[in-house]
């Protein structure tokens, strides 16, 4: 015990007076609250110390370390100290050894398991008792050793833990006890029904330990059990009574144990619970034998928390009682054994009461269910089991009943049968017993009842039957069973059976005849009635399709009858004899329906043959055959026919029907036909042929596959070319495909020439195909694509916007974005999903995916929106995740599809999308068409009202399904009815904008009366009552510029109404149709015909045209006609032809007709044609000599006659529209200090090149980030943005446009925002000259006309200054000469002044009046040729691999692609010549070359491939250097001075210059430096003045007069630079000449001219004694022939000869001015062409000076010598004999003489 509970503490007590205080101990210091455990208390009452005993160290230590302990009372608490016990302490408060006993019952418990149940739950505590003696307390604690329990209840026993386990379990806790044999001497008894095991020990310290170790074993924790220490019992459970009674049983258990405090008797069971008042009563009684009356009785300990008692090994076994057997009718036996049901229901009665039914036989088994031993009464329930189950059955049979019927033996069969027969439908067993001659009806009762009557009531018929038959004979009626049914069918049975209820017709296999049982005199009777049927029946010959009627010739005529006839409630027959086919019925009505009904049912159906090869084949042979044979049943046997080009099939329609349609599929799948892939690109085709030749691409080897231009074909039979397309479009649909446009000069040649190599080394690189094409939009063409039906419905909204219904293919509809239904699952499957999938590709997949993965999981209503790719015509495709519909929640779902829509809308705009398509979204997710419709248009609606700023331009509802098309048209009307009308498939602007006016040329009045007015306008807005429309034969109106424009306005009725005629279209042919929304009443379309170049049909059609048109108006009794300008357009009639047409016919209907209420014919020109209005106001001068008004502006623009004087001075041109400013100004747009700069930019605002590049590169970055901000929201086309670093207030960035008419929309918006804004100033570029390359003229008049309608508008706006700021210098003419046109009064004469006359005199060296180049400010332009763009397909697996072939392609431009600047001051000093020759350099060398205007330094960029930029700048080289000489020589041709004082003294060289150029440029005022002070000199007035006012005198020295004109010349006119005199035949000037030409060439001379040009004279003096100074000799000069054309005649005897020409006749020794020796070799119609029978030949003094030998392309004559510096003046064709010699500078010859002469 010490090593047990070795660890000790001392409690010091105190003064405390509380009873049992032992038991609070043990229970405060075993719980937490004390930090305790297991332990032992020695206390003895009274003691103020007590000894704790714990059985672990830790617990001792715990407890130790708690600082307070307070033992809770009944009321309060005891507060006690805990210490160690040191020997003093032990010696002085040991406790005697009595207290040394201990008391170990503590209840111990698993915390791991589940709490047992009830009553298992048993706790003991120790208890203490507070006697005053030592002796009390001895007893107490013997009284308390003696209630310790030697059982323990394990609980929460598993059903799969067996009684060996338990023990097991059991042995492996006690094993290590103290006793020995703690182990062995245990018993275990297992309670299933509590889920509990008992454990009993031989004493109770081995149950407390037992229950104490329990919960540290480790089994027993892992199956969670608990444990309790069982109650000390004092009850018994006394069996096997007998009868007895409470009393006798109280006295006899008190006279064998011990005083009895209760006694329940059982009587059923036999059992008594003794309950003793003494615990140690019930050990005795169970140690003793008893017997009571002569028989032992059992008795068991009774526990209350176990509610049963301790067996042990004897537990007692009850026993089932014995089967039990009833027999029961043989009748219900059987019916229980065919109706389970019935059975079923006796067993489960019968399982109530543990009773099981075997109904094997018809004695039935009743034997107990063994489930009755496990009840609780099971004795009870045995004891009386056999009584409860024959009752429980008796009870349950008796639900059913038998009824036995007794037919007669020679009846049996008939009324069993008919017994049966009444029984089929009812829940009854009939069981038949023909030896005893009974048959029974079994069944529930009720059931049995209901059918009791009626069976008695037949077995009595069929007695009475029984008895008529014995008189009855049998007969037979000639009439056939296919007549007798019609017979019956026509109510003649009904009428027999009527009248002879028992006579019997029938037929017989062995006979055809009608057999009839009765009576004999009722066989008479009904004879007599059926012939009589017979001959009122109806016959007629059955009218049906031919092969059909062939078919049924070959059946049985009963068979077709019932098959065809019978079988569909027809009440008719057949009749087939001698190959007629008859039908015969009761009535005419009858045979009518017959024959309706089989020409339905039996049908021929042709089969037209694509392919007429197929039905050679021996598969077809086969599967005719194979067809007919399975189709060869009597009725239903089908033909197969063949005919030429047709196959019939004829036979009943089923199978006709499903015959023809595998006829039809074979030959269709089996004619041979042609698909055609058609791809955006060769590339594609190209790439395709080499994957397919590779292998890479497998195809059907019986399908023939053929490349063609941007397509595929595969030809072959249907059904191997079918799937061998979709594998081709698969392919196309994955492939990556791109277009590179590379626009530097000389690249497209490039690859020209080494095309092999770059397409062999891409190939190899990158897998890519690579092709070089002529086109620059990058591949896109619409081949294959189909043209688009117009809309189906069409409107445009207040707001501006377009609503189109449309049919088509959502896939190729083209629009910016398309919206896309997904389902909640965010796949593309299904429908308009699948199909945008497989068009898009794979590039449409990857970045969907891309997408969905990083947005997550999606909400209907949510959208996403993705770029387009692959064949899809759109640049987007927005996914709306669509709700599926919830009939239960229809408004929550119609706003979920609302809310896709307007989201979807939404999105659009945000990406700058202005047109949008819509499908009926919703329709696959179970909307119904109207429904789905109805929403999607009401959210449209919607979002457009609640938008205030809307950039969308045009919604299209789109589908391919004609019911979604009805529903959204009838949705768009319903919602949208009330807004006008459009027809224009073009993007309508955003703001309805008024007419523009028509403008009255001419008016005339023939002498009829009739008016005749031509006007400048829009056909589409004529007045007049009828207006004169052109289509082509199809009648659609969108084609065509006068009908698009017509059909823009009038709306989509117009096509409606035109189409409701069902004309034919043919040329000539007039439709007349009201005008809808025009403003005419009536319009007549004309089918107009095509120029046939003279031929005579087309130019008669068309005058019937407008003589029709003239006649219908007259009667009709319209008074005004519009014609717009027919033929003169796309039609190709010559522009004056058209118009002289039509005015004839105008005159002759006046004259003829003489009408008398046609009144005025109106003809109108579109505005912009303005050669077809030239041509027209010519016709009608000439028409109508007399005509008013007859006008025509040479540039047409729309307004004129409202600027004021325009002004052009130096780089700028400007004029006044009222108070505003409008000026054209060449510069820096960068520079502008106006309140408003307009760039230039693109549709998202992020353009950098051109215009665009500038302005945002000065802005900076702030504004570059502002324009991306606001481009990406939603905007009209326009956003307006901060300065940044220009010195405007804001930039307004609008998309730059290339069309005229766009320009002029966008510039009047830009405008229209500034004064709105209420800007003062504003600046804008030349929109469309840059990279737009659209003419500055277009451009000037698009800009100006906007100004003028914006002003027009405002006139009272804030905006008083418009400047137009234009880069490229030479435009400044073209838009000063637009403005000019727009003044309100013609310009004056300006007066020529003395300085102008100086002027007209001076003979310019180098410079003639058509040799001028183009110069702005001093400053060169060179016309920079736009390089032929080279535009690169690229096609690849993958967008990786094309991007990889791009980058290889860009770095091989970098490697061959040159840029050389050339600077010289020179540059200034170039002739137009040069210029041009600049150009043609551009031209032929492939290059590109810019001038870089630099004011101290011009420069000249060439780039282009590196040999082309370095054999141009060789050639500019030496241009330069000619130009330096001219420039030396120049200085040499007068002197400028200025007063200074008495005398005049010479500018300095520069100024000397600058004074010259601005006299040739006529420029009005020049600055100049005189003696350190800026004068400014006035050429027109010969003055210089200075700041103060102060002036000086200019005067010009003209060095060209002087001696070296030749004498032989006459006096020039005034202000004339060259002229040409002819000589009189015959002096000697004439005669010299005449020798000269007729020594070589004998065509006869008609005039000789001498060409005098002083300026050129004197340049050819200068060049020669230039040259005679360099050559050292004089023989420099020859008089050489140049045969020349008439065109260039003017030129050269005003400018001289012109490199710029050189190669136009020949250049085979170089690219110079030819000059022949001999004048038979200039005479040669290449160099001299005829003209009227005349030529004509120069005959010129050429400084030829020292030549070499000339070769092809040579630009320069070659070098004298190895330093190149000096060259050769010509080169000539021969060294030895020169016959030609060729020079390079102009200068070197003079057109001496021009000799004109016959051909």
């Amino acid at each position: 015990m010490a090593d047990a509970y070795s660890f000790a503490l001392l409690v010091e007590l105190g003064d405390h007076g509380v009873p049992k205080l032992k038991n609070k101990l043990v229970k405060y210091f075993q719980s937490k609250k004390a930090n305790g455990g297991d332990c032992e208390v020695e206390y003895q009452n009274g003691s103020r110390t007590a000894v704790l005993r714990f059985r672990l160290e830790q617990d001792q230590k715990n407890v130790l370390a708690k600082e307070a302990h307070q033992v809770p009372l009944d009321k309060g608490a005891l507060k006690v100290t805990v210490r160690l016990i040191t020997d003093e302490t032990t010696a002085q408060e040991a406790p005697s050894e009595k207290r040394n006993k201990k008391s170990a019952n503590v209840a111990v418990k698993n915390k791991q398991t589940v709490k047992p149940t009830p009553a298992a739950e048993v706790k003991t505590e120790e208890k203490g008792k507070d006697d005053d003696t030592d002796e009390d307390e001895d007893e107490d604690e013997d009284k308390d050793e003696e209630l310790i329990s030697t059982t323990a209840v394990l609980g929460n026993i598993q059903k799969s833990m067996s009684q060996d386990f338990l023990e097991m379990l059991v042995e492996n806790i006690v094993k290590d006890l103290d006793s020995p044999s703690a182990s062995e001497n245990y018993t275990l008894e297992l309670i299933p029904d509590i889920s509990s095991a008992v454990v009993t020990f031989q004493s109770g310290k081995e149950t407390t330990d037992f229950v104490s170790r329990c919960p540290q074993n480790r089994i027993f924790r892992s199956k969670g059990l608990s444990v309790q220490a069982l109650e000390v019992t004092k009850q018994v459970l006394v069996e096997d009574l007998g009868d007895s009674d409470e009393d006798l049983l109280c006295l006899y258990f008190e006279a064998n144990a011990g005083e009895v405090d209760n006694v329940a008797l059982n009587k059923v069971e036999q059992t008594a619970i003794i309950t003793f008042k003494d615990h140690k009563a019930v050990k005795d009684i169970l140690k003793k034998k008893l017997r009571m009356k002569q028989k032992e009785i059992r008795v068991y300990p009774f526990y209350k928390s176990l509610g049963t008692a301790l067996y042990g090994k004897d537990k007692p076994s009850p026993k089932l009682p014995p089967t039990v057997s009833e027999s029961i009718d043989s009748a219900v036996w059987r019916y229980l054994k065919d109706n389970q049901s019935a059975a079923e229901t006796i067993r489960s009665h019968l399982a109530k009461h543990f009773c099981n039914v075997n109904l094997d036989n018809s004695t039935v088994l009743l034997s107990p269910e063994s489930s009755l031993l496990q009840q609780k009464d099971a004795k009870v329930i045995i004891k009386d089991w056999k009584d409860t189950a024959k009752s429980a059955f008796a009870q349950a049979l008796s639900k059913f009943k038998s009824l036995k019927l007794e037919p007669e033996s020679e009846l049996w069969e008939e009324s069993e049968e008919m017994i049966r027969k009444t029984v089929v439908n009812e829940d009854v067993v009939v069981v038949s017993d023909k030896a005893n001659g009974v048959v029974s009806v079994v069944g529930l009762v009720d059931n049995v009842n209901k059918l009791q009557q009626a069976l008695c009531e037949s077995m009595d018929k069929i007695v009475k039957r029984a008895q008529r038959e014995k008189s009855s004979t049998t007969q037979k009626i000639k009439v056939s069973q296919l007549i007798y049914n019609i017979l019956c069918q026509d109510g003649l049975q009904d009428k027999l059976h009527g009248i002879y209820p028992d006579l019997k017709m029938s037929f017989t296999k062995d006979s055809p005849d009608l057999m009839v049982t009765g009576l004999y005199d009722e066989i008479m009777k009904v004879q007599h009635i059926i012939y009589d049927a017979v001959l009122d029946l109806k016959r007629q010959n059955l009218a049906i399709d031919k092969y059909v009627l062939d078919l049924l010739k070959d059946e049985q005529q009963e068979e077709l009858t019932e098959a065809l006839l019978t079988s569909n409630g027809i009440n008719a027959a057949f009749e087939i004899k001698a190959q007629k086919v008859r039908l015969i019925a009761a009535s005419d009505k009858v045979l009518n329906d017959a024959e309706g009904h089989l020409v339905k049912l039996l049908i021929s159906q042709c089969i037209d043959v694509e392919d007429s090869k197929v039905l050679k084949k021996p598969e077809w042979e086969h599967l005719v055959s194979r067809l007919e044979k399975a189709n060869n049943k009597s009725y239903k046997r089908i033909k197969i026919h063949t005919t030429g080009q047709q196959v019939v099939v004829s036979g009943h329609k089923d199978n006709v029907i499903s015959v023809s349609r595998d006829l039809n599929s074979f030959l269709k799948q089996n004619a041979n036909v042609e698909e055609t892939v058609v791809v955006k690109s060769d590339t594609i085709v190209r790439y395709i042929e080499k994957l397919k030749s590779s292998g890479s691409v497998q195809l059907n080897d019986k399908v023939t596959v053929s490349y063609r231009k941007k397509a595929i074909c595969l030809s072959g039979s249907r059904e191997v070319v079918t799937p061998c397309k979709t594998l081709v479009e698969n392919l196309v649909s994955s492939l990556s495909f791109d277009s590179i446009t590379i626009c530097k000069p000389g690249m497209k040649k490039y690859f020209q020439d080494n095309e092999r190599m770059v397409v062999t080394s891409v190939l190899n690189e990158t897998g890519c195909q690579v092709q070089l094409v002529d086109e620059t939009g990058g591949g896109q063409d619409n081949l294959g694509k189909g043209q688009l039906q117009g809309p189906v419905y069409q409107l445009q909204t207040a707001d501006g916007v377009e609503i189109t219904v449309c049919k088509a293919d959502m896939c190729r509809y083209p629009v910016q974005a398309v919206v896309n239904a997904i389902t909640e699952d965010l796949k593309l499957k299904g429908g308009l999903a699948a199909a945008l999938l497989k068009a898009g590709g794979p590039q449409l997949q990857d970045e969907y995916g891309k997408l969905i993965n990083l947005k997550g999981q999606l909400k209907p209503g949510d959208c996403v929106i993705t770029g387009a790719g692959g064949q899809l015509r759109c640049n987007k495709v927005i996914h709306a995740v669509v709700p599926k519909f919830d009939p239960k929640k229809v408004p929550k779902s119609q706003a979920l599809l609302k809310k896709a829509v307007k989201e979807s809308l939404e999105l659009a705009e945000k990406h700058s999308c202005f047109t949008v398509a819509l499908p009926t979204i919703g329709r696959s997710q179970g909307f119904l068409p109207n429904a789905c419709a109805e929403t999607i248009i009401k959210a449209v609606k919607e979002h457009l009202d609640e938008k205030y700023d809307i950039t969308l331009k045009t919604i299209h509802f789109v589908d391919s399904d004609d019911s979604a098309v009805k529903a959204m048209e009838a949705a768009v009307r319903h919602e949208f009815g009330s807004h006008s009308v459009s027809q224009s498939q073009q993007t309508l602007p955003s703001k309805a904008t008024k007419p523009p006016p028509m403008n009255t040329l001419g008016k005339a009045q023939t002498k009829e009366g009739l008016d005749i007015t031509l006007m400048k306008g829009n056909i589409q807005h004529a007045t007049t009552e009828v207006t004169v429309n052109t289509v082509f034969e199809d009648l659609e109106l969108n084609r065509g510029a006068v009908s698009n424009a017509i059909f823009g306005v009038a709306g989509a009725k117009l096509q409606q109404l035109v189409k409701a005629k069902n004309a034919s279209g043919s040329v000539g042919e007039i439709i007349v149709t009201e005008g809808c929304k025009l403003k005419s009443k009536q319009v007549f379309h004309a089918v107009t015909p095509h120029w046939d170049n003279g031929q005579g049909t087309a130019e008669k059609i068309l005058k019937g045209i407008f003589k029709d048109c003239l006649d219908r108006t007259e009667d009709t009794g319209l008074t005004s006609i519009s014609f717009p300008a027919i033929g003169s357009g796309n039609l190709g009639f010559p522009k004056d032809l058209a118009a002289s047409l039509m005015l004839d016919e105008i005159i002759a209907f006046s004259s003829k007709t003489q009408p008398k209420l046609l009144k005025e014919i109106v003809i109108i020109l579109y505005p912009g044609d303005t050669k077809t209005i030239q041509v027209f106001s010519d016709e009608f001068q000439k028409k109508f000599p007399n005509a008013s008004g007859v006008s025509v502006p040479t540039s047409a623009p729309q307004s004129t006659g409202v600027f004021s004087k325009v002004v052009l001075s130096s780089g700028m041109s400007e004029t006044k529209m009222g108070s505003v400013v409008i000026q054209a100004v060449t510069g820096d747009i960068t520079k502008e200090t106006t309140d408003v700069i307009i760039n230039s930019s693109n549709e998202t605002f992020s353009l950098k090149s051109g215009v665009s590049k500038a302005i945002l590169e000065a802005a900076g970055s702030t504004v570059e980030e502002e324009c991306k901000e606001l481009g990406a929201q939603p905007n009209p086309g326009m956003i307006m943005t901060q300065p940044g670093n220009l010195k405007c207030k804001q930039i307004l960035h609008l998309a730059g446009q290339s069309d005229p008419v766009k320009i002029n929309t966008v510039v009047k918006d830009a405008l229209q925002m500034c004064v709105t804004n209420s800007h003062t100033s504003v600046s804008l570029p030349a929109i469309g000259t840059g990279q737009g390359n659209v003419q500055a003229g277009q451009v000037a008049d698009a800009i100006l006309d906007a100004v003028i309608e914006v002003l027009s508008q405002n006139p009272s706006s804030t905006l008083n200054t418009i400047r137009i700021v234009i880069f490229q210098s030479n435009m400044l003419k073209d838009f000063n000469n637009s403005m000019q046109q727009r003044e309100a009064t013609d310009p004056k004469d300006k007066s020529t002044s003395i300085w102008g006359k100086i002027t007209s005199g001076v003979k310019s060296l180098f410079v003639g009046s058509s040799d001028k180049p183009k110069k702005v400010d001093d400053v060169i332009v060179i016309e920079t040729v736009k390089a032929d763009p080279a535009c690169i397909h690229i096609c690849g697996k993958s967008q990786a691999k094309v991007d990889s072939a791009k980058q290889w392609i860009s770095k091989l431009i970098d490697k061959e692609y040159d840029s050389k600047p050339i600077s010289n001051k020179a540059i200034r000093s170039l002739s137009a010549g040069n210029i041009k020759r600049m150009v043609d350099i551009q031209k032929t060398m492939n290059v590109s070359i810019k001038t870089v205007n630099q004011k101290d330094k011009p420069q000249i960029i060439i780039e282009g491939l590196i040999k082309d930029v370095l054999k141009a700048s060789n050639e500019i080289d030496e241009m330069l250097s000619e130009a330096r000489e001219m420039e030396d020589l120049r200085k040499n041709v007068a002197e400028w001075q200025y007063q200074d004082g008495s005398s005049f003294l010479s500018f300095d060289v520069q100024t000397n210059y600058d004074l010259e150029q601005a006299l040739e440029k006529k420029i009005i005022s020049v600055k100049v430096t005189i003696q350190g002070q800026i004068y400014t000199v006035h050429t027109s007035s010969g003055l210089a003045t200075d700041n103060q006012g102060g002036t000086l005198e200019i005067k010009r020295i003209d060095k060209t007069k002087d001696d070296d004109i030749p004498l032989n010349w006459e006096a020039m006119p005034a202000n004339t630079t060259s002229k040409a005199f002819p000589l009189t035949a015959g002096t000697p000037e004439y005669t010299e000449i005449e020798k000269l030409f007729s020594a070589t060439c004998t065509q006869a001379i008609i005039k000789i001219e001498r060409i005098q040009n002083p300026t050129l004279w004197k340049a050819l003096q200068i060049k020669k004694l230039d040259m005679e100074q360099r050559n050292g000799h004089q023989n420099n000069e020859r008089r050489l022939f140049h045969g020349t054309a008439h065109d260039t005649v003017a030129h050269i005897n005003d400018s001289g000869f012109n490199r710029v020409f050189a190669g136009k006749n020949a250049a085979c020794y170089g690219n110079g001015t030819y000059f022949a020796v001999n004048a038979d070799y200039s005479a040669q119609d290449t160099y001299s062409k005829p003209q009227n029978g005349e030529k004509l030949m120069y005959l010129c003094r050429v400084l030829t000076g020292d030549y070499a030998l000339g070769q092809k392309d040579m630009i320069t004559p070659p070098a004298k010598d190895s330093t190149g510096i000096q060259k050769y003046d010509s080169v000539v064709d021969n060294m030895a004999k020169p016959n030609m010699f060729v020079i390079f500078h102009d200068s070197q010859a003079y057109p001496e003489y021009l000799i004109t002469f016959k051909q």
